[in-house]
């Protein structure tokens, strides 16, 4: 069985969470999230293609979904969770109507970006010492 690591975090400022799941199956993935979420919303989660290593959505109820294939332990998957990281970031700020523009929201982004990497490596740094 592969490692799972699953968090909500809560953005306190926005009204939004963000549910982070990693190393989950499709079958888990759809498991865990059905009672809580539309058969749409859950559909959307899946992992489509076999190449992908990643998937952020956004769930109706201010829910951001963040999935990755596996808990990251390599440079290539720290960058799938970085990438998600942003499409989480993006789709946070778009929706309270803050569009990415150089010198007047980027700085915002950034910061949202670091929270989410602080707090979602602070997980996979507990996975690690267990």
């Amino acid at each position: 069985m592969n490692p799972t690591l699953k968090l909500l975090i809560p953005l306190v400022i926005y009204p939004f969470d963000v549910l982070v799941m990693m190393g989950y199956s499709d079958e888990e993935t759809r498991h865990e999230l059905h009672e809580n979420q539309s058969e749409e919303d859950v559909d959307g989660a899946m992992l489509k293609e076999a190449t992908t290593l990643g998937k952020t959505v956004e769930f109706d109820g201010c829910v951001i979904y963040l999935r990755l294939t596996e808990i990251p332990s390599s440079p290539s998957m720290y960058g799938s969770l970085q990438h998600e990281i942003f499409h989480a970031t993006t789709f946070i700020l778009h929706r309270i109507g803050m569009k990415l523009k150089i010198g007047v929201s980027d700085e915002a982004y950034a910061y949202l970006v670091g929270y989410l990497t602080e707090k979602i490596y602070e997980e996979i740094d507990k996975k690690k010492t267990l």
